[in-house]
């Protein structure tokens, strides 16, 4: 008699990504954004500075494209749903940043006056604008969040999600972002992954 195929759960994904939304959205409502960046900005070393300013890139175009293609090699369809999720969240994070919350600040324009006492990554640029939401945390949370989905283990599924929050923490590590902006995209591309991951028949095999 073949026994029941046990179910696919994700248990240990949405108990530690709760946690962490609950964890530091009582820090926000606890603490100004400007406050919080200046002290995240406190803590910096030589190997964070190198560590940061690549990892970031785990969440742009270039690099979230390049992972679609190579899973696409192992698997068409998850390497198509990939690409969509890089697309879908990034679509939404552009349009959200450019007509519902225009020219919002990001930390280099807000601090504009006191730039000096501020630590900073050589050669990375700073944005000044367009701040909410950041667009890398809301792509590498849909593009990991969706790998996430799609693992069995539970030590993976928060391995995935621990690579999407480091992704997340270098873009107030580099100056670029705010909490608020990483915790807004984290929370758009994690509905993004679900979203593609339910839909489309609960991730099979392809």
């Amino acid at each position: 008699m073949n026994q029941a195929k046990q179910p696919h759960t994700h248990t240990a994904f949405w108990g530690f990504y709760g946690a962490l939304l609950l964890s530091v959205g009582v820090w926000q409502v606890l603490y100004r954004q400007g406050i919080i960046i200046l002290n995240i900005n406190q803590w910096h070393a030589p190997w964070a500075d190198f560590f940061f300013r690549y990892i970031t890139h785990a969440g742009d175009g270039v690099f979230c494209v390049a992972l679609a293609i190579l899973v696409g090699f192992w698997s068409k369809r998850k390497g198509i749903l990939l690409f969509a999720a890089y697309t879908v969240s990034g679509l939404v994070a552009q349009l959200l940043k450019n007509f519902a919350f225009p020219k919002e600040p990001r930390p280099v324009e807000y601090f504009a006056g006191m730039m000096q006492n501020i630590h900073t990554v050589a050669g990375v640029e700073l944005s000044h604008w367009n701040s909410f939401p950041s667009g890398h945390t809301t792509s590498a949370f849909a593009v990991f969040g969706l790998l996430a989905f799609w693992s069995k283990s539970p030590w993976q599924q928060v391995g995935w999600l621990l690579v999407a929050c480091v992704v997340g923490y270098s873009r107030m590590y580099l100056f670029q972002h705010f909490l608020i902006d990483v915790y807004a995209g984290s929370f758009l591309g994690i509905c993004t992954a679900f979203g593609l991951y339910y839909f489309f028949n609960k991730g099979q095999r392809s």
